[in-house]
């Protein structure tokens, strides 16, 4: 939590046809992770004195030998690695403004693109959510923000570890969304904010649960536990918002490489592979010999037709039957044409492992949008504000009634409004530097192709 935490390591003996543990020692780490992202470890080595490592960089691993405490209790030696606790590929936001921006020239932007998929997110409970009522009290309950879609749980009260077991049920987004967490402690007049998060919903796998406990950001203490599923929608109405397939483009695709793969062999390595699905087609990557980090950096190309693109990583056996060390679902229907997406996408299935990909949707010629989108950026802010205004309204009315839990509900929804309208505004902004630029270059463009004024310019 934070950037600041201490590892505790507890040594405990078994005792042969017993359930007992006895405790015999312990040992501590402390860690601090700095702004330049780099992390330092330190501990109480022999003597009172200090051992201290430092990665200079957040994912790389050091390597420390601690002693329990106790004088001769002897040594604990550990490898730490510091990781965004995240299913993401380790970046801070989504995608540069300038992307963003570029992206939503050609249409709406990637966290409107459905994919045709609904997202299924269970809030099971919490535990040791931080409790910052005088009296020791907290009435906890969770709002989920994924796109433009909101949902709440129901308030469990007098309690920091509380139950929920609530399904809620959203579109899938394509282009990385996020999905945002607020916890909240439900007050007599004005909600108490107990902590945020927010999760990375890429490389789902129908019919699979990610089961996940998500730390709590901005606060010292708490937890969420989500199940996480998807599944696939096979009605017209359901895939009225996703992309079908440009008739005659193709989908390319670079296997760049993978890491942190589970060991398949005795040996503690494995022998991967990549076995691609696309639709009824199937393709696969060389063999990478005696490694948990291969690099392949293959491309495949198939018709772009809008079929599930699946990877299935492979560890290969000359004699035995193949074992299976992690397979994704790579989401590129969402992707604008000739946009390229470079990802690290989480391995499910296993314990660990990611795979680097980069794809694209080629379009050999781009037709031209025969008219300005009607749901325009300036148009759903104008939008946006219009709805602030009535929720204005409607706070006004429940102060004036009295009704406290309409008003709590009412002021969320407002600050919902609010953050959605601030992504709008600033888009729309890019989008105008972005399109004066373009007027710009066009207007030297033909100052430069026209004699005429060229000539008077020079006279």
């Amino acid at each position: 939590h934070e950037d600041t935490g201490i590892l505790r390591f507890q040594l405990y003996e078994r005792t042969p046809n017993s359930v007992k543990y006895d405790y015999l020692t312990s040992c501590e780490i402390k860690m601090k992770y700095v702004a330049d992202d780099s992390t330092t470890f330190w501990a109480i080595g022999p003597e009172s004195s200090v051992i201290a490592k430092h990665a200079e960089s957040c994912g790389k691993e050091v390597e420390m030998t601690v002693p329990f405490e106790g004088g001769n209790s002897g040594e604990l030696t550990v490898k730490l690695v510091l990781k965004e606790w995240q299913f993401s590929d380790g970046s801070h936001s989504l995608n540069s403004l300038l992307l963003r921006s570029q992206q939503s020239l050609y249409g709406s932007s990637n966290f409107l693109s459905r994919t045709g998929r609904k997202i299924y997110i269970t809030v099971v409970e919490g535990k040791d959510l931080i409790v910052k009522d005088k009296f020791g009290k907290c009435d906890p309950y969770v709002k989920l923000q994924y796109g433009k879609a909101l949902q709440r749980t129901r308030t469990v009260p007098a309690t920091s570890n509380p139950i929920w077991n609530q399904k809620f049920e959203f579109d899938e987004i394509g282009g990385g969304e996020y999905l945002k967490i607020k916890c909240y402690n439900e007050e007599t007049f004005v909600d108490e904010n107990i902590g945020s998060a927010r999760v990375n919903l890429e490389g789902l796998i129908e019919g699979s649960v990610r089961d996940v406990w998500v730390p709590l950001e901005k606060v010292n203490s708490g937890e969420l536990r989500l199940q996480i599923e998807a599944s696939k929608i096979d009605d017209s109405e359901g895939s009225r918002g996703s992309n079908v397939g440009s008739s005659n483009g193709w989908i390319e695709l670079v296997l760049i490489e993978a890491k942190d793969l589970v060991a398949a062999d005795l040996r503690g390595t494995s022998d991967p592979y990549v076995r691609v699905n696309y639709g009824n087609l199937k393709r696969r990557t060389k063999v990478m010999y005696k490694t948990l980090n291969p690099k392949w950096n293959q491309t495949l190309e198939f018709p772009d037709d809008g079929s599930p693109l699946a990877l299935h990583v492979k560890d290969h056996n000359a004699l035995l039957p193949t074992s299976s060390i992690g397979d994704c679902v790579v989401e590129y229907q969402g992707l604008h044409p000739n946009q390229m997406s470079d990802k690290w996408i989480p391995l499910q299935g296993v314990k660990r492992g990611e795979i680097h990909i980069q794809i694209t949707r080629k379009v050999p010629e781009l037709q031209k949008r025969s008219s300005l989108d009607s749901d325009s950026s300036s148009t759903k802010a104008h939008q946006i504000s219009s709805q602030m205004k009535q929720m204005m309204i409607k706070l006004q009315s429940l102060i004036e009634d009295g009704n406290l839990e309409g008003l709590s509900a009412s002021l969320s929804e407002l600050e919902s409004l609010y953050d959605l309208q601030e992504e709008y505004m600033l888009q729309l902004e890019t989008e105008q530097m972005l399109l004066l630029n373009k007027i710009n270059e066009l207007g030297l463009e033909i100052f430069n192709s026209s004699p005429s004024l060229s000539r008077r310019s020079t006279n």
